[in-house]
């Protein structure tokens, strides 16, 4: 049978999480757990979570691989896992979080319906330190289940487009990810950064639906998200994770097509991570930030002179290094300051436009289901209650999603 998703999952480490994370997979229709190709990459733990995985096999062996490999971080398990992977679809799933079981089962119906690039998902966090769950919030309005063209989305006017293509909430077509290998820097943290520039250069189509999948555990010791580990690591690895970025958009950029929304994205995208690199370093004292921030500086000009400054970026280039430096924490202090008047002064406008919007939605709204009604009695009159057309029924339907993505538009405006 051909399978239809394929869900990689890198393991080191995590004996505590793993029969929790592969038993959320197994999904109680046996056809729909016959589609499912679930690659467990063992990153050459040291503990017993490989044996926990084996076990799993044993009892699902034409639905579970175990494959070793020596330790390549996380984002080698990923690349090889993506490279191994067999089905039509692909799902990322790391070993200390899970799936909602019944979600999954709904997806899994789903992808049999779908032929579009990513699939994109809603999802939960879980916070350990409270042991409650969040439901993900997105910051731009998508219409459920309409395929959107790529190449024409306003992946810059929704502000948030980097977020939208992230791991935890995006199924992605195996042969477009197998195509462009490899996707993620190794030995690293936050190589799945690459998941929030990478899929959008490449996808031509995508869709979204109302899917709970995802469950990401939050707060477990040892994790990127942890301050212990991410004041230890994260500027050597973010360094690395952009570099490996930057030559990966430099060497595929032939396979974004040129004017359209893509490419606006992309580029956008290849001039900020040479950019932003300057603002994080320049968060570190002075004694660490001033190599690093020399480093970085020759690096971008030796490999990557088309990389445009921004504003920061001039200021640095402008003032001697201490003088930068007073500048820099002058401007992070207003800019955390002219953040928090934003808020206070816009919050009561944005209240008073969601009222309005609320208003008008729910009264057009009205206005719509009472024209239906009209016309279904109409309807009744000619045909009888029970022998309505079922046709009538779905041209209505079609007309009222069409008004509600009008609406929606609307609300974009206003």
């Amino acid at each position: 049978m051909n399978k239809l998703l394929s869900i990689v999952i890198p393991v080191y480490k995590v004996e505590k999480f793993i029969d929790k994370c592969i038993s959320s997979l197994i999904v109680p229709d046996e056809k729909q757990l016959e589609l499912l190709d679930i690659v467990v990459i063992n990153d050459g733990t040291p503990d017993n979570s490989a044996v926990l995985a084996r076990e799993w096999e044993k009892k699902y062996p034409d639905i579970i691989r175990v494959i070793d490999q020596e330790n390549r971080g996380h984002g080698g398990a990923w690349n090889h896992g993506t490279e191994l992977a067999v089905g039509k679809y692909l799902f990322y799933l790391d070993s200390d979080d899970w799936f909602d079981t019944g979600e999954l089962s709904k997806l899994i119906t789903y992808l049999g319906h779908c032929d579009t690039d990513m699939v994109m998902l809603d999802g939960q966090n879980y916070h350990a330190a409270t042991d409650t769950y969040e439901e993900k919030k997105k910051h731009y309005e998508l219409t459920p289940d309409v395929v959107y063209d790529a190449d024409k989305f306003d992946w810059l006017g929704t502000g948030h487009g980097y977020d939208m293509t992230y791991a935890h909430d995006t199924v992605y077509r195996t042969a477009m990810m197998q195509q462009y290998m490899p996707l993620f820097c190794e030995h690293v943290m936050y190589d799945d950064v690459s998941l929030q520039a990478i899929p959008i250069a490449i996808a031509k189509d995508f869709i979204y639906t109302h899917l709970n999948v995802y469950r990401y555990y939050i707060g477990r010791p040892g994790q990127s998200f942890d301050p212990k580990v991410r004041a230890m690591r994260a500027a050597d690895d973010v360094t690395k994770v952009l570099t490996f970025l930057l030559d990966w958009v430099r060497r595929n950029r032939h396979a974004v097509p040129k004017g359209g929304t893509r490419e606006a994205y992309t580029e956008e995208n290849y001039q900020s991570m040479g950019t932003w690199h300057y603002y994080e370093l320049s968060l570190f004292d002075a004694a660490t930030a001033k190599p690093r921030l020399e480093a970085w500086d020759k690096f971008l000009k030796t490999h990557y002179p088309e990389i445009k400054p921004n504003r920061i970026v001039r200021i640095y280039h402008l003032l001697p290094f201490k003088l930068y430096f007073a500048w820099f924490k002058i401007y992070r202090f207003n800019q955390r300051v002219v953040k928090k008047l934003k808020r206070m002064l816009i919050w009561p406008f944005k209240a008073i436009r969601n009222l309005w919007w609320d208003i008008q939605f729910n009264w057009n709204e009205m206005k719509l289901y009472n024209k239906m009604d009209d016309e279904i009695e109409k309807m009744e009159g000619y045909c009888g209650h029970h022998t309505m057309s079922g046709f009538y029924v779905y041209k209505q339907y079609e007309k009222e999603k069409a008004e509600r993505k009008r609406l929606l538009e609307i609300k974009k405006k206003l």
